[in-house]
C-alpha cells in the first residue's frame, strides 16, 4: 500500500512538473489580439448626423500570427436608410492598442464607408465610438452605451 502511494505521489509531481514546463496555449491565435464592438441607437434617438444605428464588429490585430492578422468582419445598420451590410476593413486601416481602436469599415457596393474609433475605458456596454461616413455621406457623430472588448 505504501508503495502504491509512493507511485501515485511521484506521478502527481511529474505530472504537475510537465505542466509548468509546457508552453501555454491560448484561444486568441497565439496570443493575438482581437476586438469586438457591438451598439445601436435605437430608431428615433440620433448623435450629431448618425441617424438610427447600429454595429457589430470583431477584428483580429494587425499582428496576429494566423491569417486572419488585420482582418475586420461584421455588420452596420441605418436604420432610418433601411440599409444593412455586411462590412469589412478597408486593407491596412486597422489600429489597435490594448485599450483604443480606429478602423475604417466599408461594404462591398460602396454604400457604407466609415471610420470607427474609441476605447475601451469600461467593461460592457458604457463606452463610446466615433462614427464619420463618407457613405452613407453626411453621416457622423458619437454612440455611447457600446461594448468594445479588446482580449
Amino acid at each position: 500500500m505504501r508503495q502504491a502511494a509512493k507511485v501515485l505521489i511521484i506521478l502527481g509531481v511529474l505530472a504537475a512538473v510537465t505542466l509548468m514546463a509546457a508552453p501555454a496555449g491560448s484561444s486568441q491565435g497565439g496570443g493575438a489580439s482581437q476586438l469586438v464592438v457591438s451598439g445601436q441607437l435605437t430608431p428615433g434617438v440620433t448623435t450629431g448626423t448618425l441617424g438610427p444605428f447600429g454595429i457589430w464588429v470583431w477584428c483580429e490585430a494587425p499582428d496576429a500570427s494566423n491569417p486572419y492578422a488585420g482582418e475586420c468582419a461584421g455588420s452596420m445598420y441605418f436604420y432610418d436608410l433601411g440599409l444593412t451590410k455586411f462590412v469589412e476593413d478597408e486593407e491596412g486601416t486597422l489600429s489597435m492598442t490594448s485599450s483604443s481602436f480606429s478602423v475604417e469599415l466599408v461594404s462591398t457596393d460602396g454604400s457604407i464607408d466609415c471610420t470607427v474609433s474609441g476605447t475601451t475605458a469600461n467593461l460592457g456596454p458604457s463606452n463610446t465610438i466615433s462614427v464619420s461616413c463618407s457613405a452613407p455621406a453626411g453621416r457622423s457623430g458619437t454612440l455611447s452605451k457600446v461594448v468594445v472588448r479588446i482580449t
